[in-house]
């Protein structure tokens, strides 16, 4: 081989790693700040949460935002390929219907979503997929960045008590450039409940006869009995009575349990003169026949006045008349 093709073949070869070196550079620096911008961390401060432990999945328990820097204006300048990415990092996604990413937090029950919104309005939120290209100027447009946190569906009993850490955060990249970093101060949550302090409630009945009971839906025997709670403060507070022997009954009639040998009778559950409608064992707020027992609490003791009584519902056969029923709180 001539020793000047040797040279060039060398030549040829360091200028080829040289033109691949620049193609790099010039990918890496095809968006750029705008002088006098740089990249920035925005910290949304998020209070002390306190929640009741039945609030509805999907309720939004707080909102925090923070303005952008520049507020308005431009920012970054964009060359081809200008692909932009608004992800989140350090979390499991629970939820993404309809482009709105949840992503779960330290404690069960607690989730947290962060967006970017526009001119008072909340514009895309940041997760997987949420990329494009745009080349050309980057404007802000009175804007600002936000988190929400969420009540999510539990894995277990949650949500529960404590510190949710400040582990997840969000970033927006054009191409290769950072231009902002979405974090949150970590926080607490309370959750208001209530204990019931008569778990087991048996109700001793008067003795019947059949000419207290002459007609179909007549009533005897009112009896007093009460149901006890201790809440804390702030909890409204709702229940529903199961009937124990036919869990689909949405009657106001109690059926008589397997172990009665009498008939003809059931029971009624009345509340504040109205007579309660069973429905589903569930703590679902809104849930059928669901009431209301505590409009909004108080810290302390309460007791929840009802009152039992025998209805006739048919040809009676004397014996024993015996019901159960279940009772749910749901605490909202």
């Amino acid at each position: 081989m001539h020793p000047r093709n040797k040279i060039c073949k060398v030549l040829a070869s360091a200028a080829c790693l040289l033109g691949l070196g620049a193609a790099s550079l010039d990918a890496d620096a095809s968006c750029s700040f705008a002088d006098p911008q740089t990249a920035h961390v925005y910290t949304i401060t998020i209070p002390p949460q306190s929640l009741s432990r039945d609030v509805p999945v999907g309720t939004v328990l707080y909102k925090g935002e923070v303005p952008t820097i520049p507020v308005s204006g431009l920012y970054a300048w964009c060359a081809a390929p200008g692909i932009y990415l608004k992800s989140v990092t350090g979390s499991t996604l629970i939820s993404s219907t309809n482009n709105v990413f949840t992503y779960a937090t330290s404690i069960d029950g607690i989730g947290i979503r962060f967006y970017e919104g526009n001119n008072g309005n909340r514009g895309s939120y940041f997760g997987p997929g949420i990329t494009g290209n745009w080349v050309g100027s980057w404007n802000y447009s009175n804007s600002s960045y936000g988190v929400e946190i969420v009540r999510t569906q539990p894995t277990g009993v949650g949500p529960s008590s404590g510190t949710v850490a400040a582990t997840t955060y969000a970033t927006f990249t054009l191409d290769q450039l950072l231009v902002a970093t979405i974090q949150f101060t970590p926080f607490e949550v309370g959750v208001q409940t209530c204990t019931v302090t008569t778990p087991s409630i048996n109700v001793d009945m008067p003795r019947a006869h059949t000419r207290d009971l002459p007609t179909v839906n007549s009533t005897y025997g009112d009896t007093t009995f009460n149901m006890g709670l201790n809440c804390a403060a702030g909890v409204k507070v709702a229940m529903t009575i199961t009937d124990a022997s036919q869990p689909n009954n949405t009657s106001t009639t109690l059926s008589l349990g397997h172990d009665s040998t009498a008939s003809g009778v059931g029971y009624q559950i009345v509340n504040g003169g109205v007579p309660i409608a069973f429905g589903p064992d569930s703590a679902v707020p809104g849930a059928a026949n669901q009431f209301v027992i505590v409009p909004l609490s108080v810290s302390g003791a309460y007791s929840i006045p009802l009152v039992g009584r025998y209805v006739r519902t048919g040809t009676m056969v004397p014996g024993s008349a015996k019901a159960y029923a279940t009772f749910t709180m749901s605490y909202q």
